[in-house]
């Protein structure tokens, strides 16, 4: 797209987007008549809480760095996104996941941002253990993810208006178009093929793998043996406890999802296990489709693209397990919701997406970085073998 048509959609985007965190809780409590002790009562869209995530602190860093920087990180990523998106400014379903995936990803870093600010957190990054605490406390869970989720579709109303009105002169003329610029569909690159793009899809999946195969740091059900009644009369605390995972898993425990597990536990009931191995193998299948579509068409444009595209492609997929998971591991997260009334629960949706964004933003590098060296190397192997091909067939000519 139009590096200025770009520039004005990421720009009215990222306005509407800090004109409604800074502002909409302060009107809120000018149209409730209360002063800044006043309790909010939650307002939701489509389930999602539609203004957990904005500005109701200004006095604390705590209470609008995190909004700072899903704005900053957000308003860049998604400027990306459009810039790398067709000439003809025509949204495409690809590029509107990459603007969710992008939306996300800046979400997960601003929730993770939160508690390096906080005074009372002891570590920079929370285990498992204190993420249930702190969604506890505040009765909520994964608010820059929900915010994140609703938000993102702001932006399609202006691009659409961009696209219909795209014969337009002075649209035209934003677009890049006025002199009859091509604005077809654009088509993978040339040299790209079914098994190029399956070793490197192969490639991605590694990291994922491996962290599958070494499994989440805590369980998100109940299914699971509260004492082995074999064990003998010696009281062991290990046996009372659902699962005691290893002090390197512990302290790493806040950005692992939980759900991302192939083995079974010694204290868990087979139900249990089979349930999160279904949302483990839902997880690596949405990875390895999209990780497909982004390799057949960022193949042969520019690395950065590839390693962001496939970054978004693991936060998606992290969302999709999450969806999958809210339905078949109903852990004990409910719990009451501070000022709000006993009724108002956090809900199993927004504890497993909080969990699978986390997850995406700390580690879809690595998948987009084994995408990235898989191209690198079978370009290099491709470079050294083009020139014997070429001799040759001069040979067999002469």
């Amino acid at each position: 797209m139009n590096r200025l048509m770009s520039l004005l959609l990421a720009a009215g985007y990222a306005m509407g987007q800090a004109v409604f965190l800074f502002a909409c809780h302060p009107v809120r409590l000018h149209a409730a008549g209360g002063g800044p002790g006043l309790v909010l009562h939650d307002v939701r869209l489509f389930g999602l809480d539609l203004d957990g995530f904005s500005v109701q602190d200004i006095g604390r860093a705590q209470g609008w760095v995190p909004q700072l920087v899903f704005l900053v990180l957000c308003s860049g990523l998604t400027y990306a996104v459009l810039r790398s998106a067709p000439p003809d400014a025509r949204p495409r379903l690809r590029t509107v996941l990459a603007l969710l995936g992008a939306s996300l990803l800046a979400a997960g870093v601003a929730e993770l941002v939160g508690p390096a600010l906080d005074p009372r957190s002891p570590l920079l990054l929370p285990t498992s253990g204190e993420w249930v605490g702190r969604a506890q406390v505040a009765g909520a869970t994964a608010l820059p993810e929900q915010y994140a989720l609703w938000s993102c579709w702001l932006l399609m109303p202006s691009w659409a208006a961009a696209w219909l009105l795209r014969r337009w002169a002075p649209v035209r003329v934003l677009l890049g178009t006025a002199e009859g610029a091509a604005g077809g569909a654009e088509s993978p690159a040339p040299g790209s093929t079914v098994r190029r793009r399956r070793d490197v899809v192969c490639a991605g999946l590694i990291p994922m793998v491996l962290l599958a195969v070494a499994g989440g740091a805590v369980l998100r059900h109940t299914h699971v043996r509260q004492l082995d009644q074999s064990s003998s009369i010696t009281f062991a605390p290990e046996l009372w406890l659902p699962y005691h995972p290893p002090a390197l898993v512990e302290r790493w425990s806040g950005v692992l999802y939980p759900a991302l597990r192939m083995r079974p536990l010694d204290t868990e009931e087979t139900t249990g296990w089979l349930a999160t191995l279904v949302v483990c193998l839902v997880f690596l299948a949405v990875l390895a489709a999209a990780l497909y579509a982004v390799v057949r068409w960022a193949e042969g444009r520019h690395p950065v693209r590839l390693f962001m595209n496939c970054w978004y492609a693991t936060v998606l997929a992290a969302v999709a397990a999450a969806l999958v998971e809210s339905g078949l591991l109903q852990g004990p997260w409910a719990a009451p919701r501070e000022g709000a009334g006993p009724t108002a629960l956090v809900r199993p949706f927004e504890a497993a997406l909080g969990d699978a964004v986390r997850f995406g933003a700390v580690w879809g590098w690595a998948t987009g970085a084994c995408c990235l060296g898989a191209v690198w190397v079978m370009t290099r192997r491709g470079a050294r073998t083009r020139p014997r091909v070429q001799e040759e067939q001069l040979s067999h000519a002469e």
